[in-house]
């Protein structure tokens, strides 16, 4: 330890001229980053919090993160894809669920008790497993995964809205909900926080309404085909791929709160946070779109893979008012979208360091200008997305969580302390990353000939 902290001095001394926090004072002094600030849009991109600035006790936000994060029409259509892509019943997949979503939730809710220990964005804290550039490829992923996420969720999100007007296109709802969700991402931390406290009420009781009112059509669900394993694991993938890849970003949201709070308390507020949303809403959604051919009106809604247009179907005996509760569901998607496009705009700083001269909220508009015109094209091919970027973004988060988890608990021996902080911008202060590097290109040699995916079999898979 002794070793490390005077090649630090020697290293400060070097690039004393670049340090990342005067560098960024001098870029945030002009006048309209001056108002930015004053007005609450968070100015902190990848630096760590130090110690005396962790001082936040709110640790319930933790949990409305993540649930209201996952309360969206997103959640509900991957429960769909049991049924439509991977042909299981309602039974089987509502069991694949629970038992998946139960392992899976675990590794991004334990990395989330990093965050106020380290005070470290997630792919900040990587660096100390994939070094300072050998982290850029685990980073590129993660890039990848919430320009995903959020595609996903603006076309769900905008084929709701297209379905209240036959004049509107599914073009113009994805840039309405886009730029709503901008907003939100664009303030950062405390307006994120804010949003999703509240956001939650109106959300959960228009899913409580959907199921209340369609529920006499999700009673009996019609017979199906004995599940096969290769279906049931197929499908188990994809689950994956929608949970256990938050933990590419699970310290992004946790580096504020004190040092001292039970690891045992954040790990079970974000657990729960984000188990519930995912098994009440995947059940809910598997349910519709199984119940959908016995009910024309729903059928003819959800022709094309319109997701929107199924609920828009559900709420219709609602008349007048399952519009508005249309409208909310719509509204659903931007805490998934502005959470992603939050993370997304400190990942930016990781894959291209020197970006951190550029404000954080700047890459929050790159975000959404890249996130619309994808969502415009990949708006009428929904559930083909859908599977196979699910299925293809689990693998990657699997071997990520798996040599973070070897880094932390046998090398570092779970002890915080044993993280320099101030190497955390130090290239030569890092592992080189070669080994983490090593083990990624090696589970590929398992996972390629072991996929089972719609588009894609190996050799071995079953």
């Amino acid at each position: 330890m002794s070793t490390t902290k005077e090649l630090y001095e020697q290293e400060e001394k070097v690039l004393e001229v670049v340090d990342v926090q005067s560098v960024e004072r001098a870029v945030y002094n002009d006048k309209w980053s001056r108002r930015l600030l004053r007005i609450g849009v968070e100015d902190r991109g990848v630096q760590p919090v130090p110690v005396e600035q962790r001082t936040d006790t709110q640790y319930n936000k933790l949990f409305f993160i993540f649930f209201t994060w996952n309360i969206n029409i997103l959640t509900f259509s991957a429960g769909s894809l049991g049924p439509v892509v991977f042909g299981l019943g309602l039974r089987d997949t509502c069991l694949a669920i629970l038992f998946f979503n139960i392992i899976c939730c675990v590794p991004p809710a334990y990395l989330t008790t990093w965050g106020p220990k380290l005070g470290m964005r997630q792919m900040i804290a990587s660096r100390y497993s994939f070094g300072y550039y050998g982290v850029i490829v685990p980073c590129i992923f993660n890039l990848i995964s919430m320009v995903g996420f959020s595609i996903l969720s603006a076309i769900v999100g905008g084929q709701a809205l297209a379905s209240l007007a036959p004049n509107l296109s599914w073009s113009i709802g994805i840039v309405i909900i886009s730029v709503i969700s901008l907003f939100v991402s664009f303030c950062g931390y405390n307006a994120l926080n804010w949003y999703e406290r509240v956001a939650w009420v109106p959300l959960i009781i228009t899913f409580v309404i959907v199921a209340g009112v369609g529920g006499h059509h999700l009673s009996s669900p019609p017979p199906a085909e004995p599940a096969t394993a290769s279906s049931v694991l197929s499908f188990a993938s994809t689950l994956a791929g929608f949970s256990i890849t938050f933990a590419g970003l699970s310290s992004d949201y946790s580096t504020y709160y004190r040092s001292d709070v039970s690891a045992w308390r954040m790990f079970w507020y974000s657990y729960i946070g984000l188990l519930v949303p995912f098994v009440t809403l995947q059940c809910l959604g598997a349910a519709a779109v199984v119940a959908a051919p016995g009910v024309p009106e729903w059928e003819l809604g959800h022709s094309g893979g319109n997701v929107g247009g199924l609920l828009e179907a559900m709420l219709h005996p609602t008349k007048g008012f399952g519009k508005f509760l249309t409208v909310l569901l719509c509204l659903s998607v931007v805490g998934n979208i502005a959470g992603c496009c939050y993370s997304i705009s400190i990942n930016l700083q990781v894959f291209i360091p020197w970006l951190v001269v550029v404000p954080r909220y700047v890459f929050s508009i790159i975000a959404i200008a890249i996130i619309i015109p994808l969502s415009i094209v990949g708006s009428h091919r929904y559930y083909d997305a859908l599977a196979n970027f699910q299925g293809l973004i689990g693998y990657w988060a699997s071997a990520y969580v798996a040599i973070l988890l070897i880094e932390h608990l046998y090398f570092r021996r779970n002890d915080p302390s044993n993280y320099e902080e101030k190497a955390w911008n130090v290239p030569r202060l890092l592992p080189p990353g070669i080994a983490a590097l090593g083990a990624s290109i090696c589970s590929i040699g398992l996972i390629v000939p072991s996929m089972n995916q719609v588009w894609f079999i190996g050799p071995i898979g079953i």
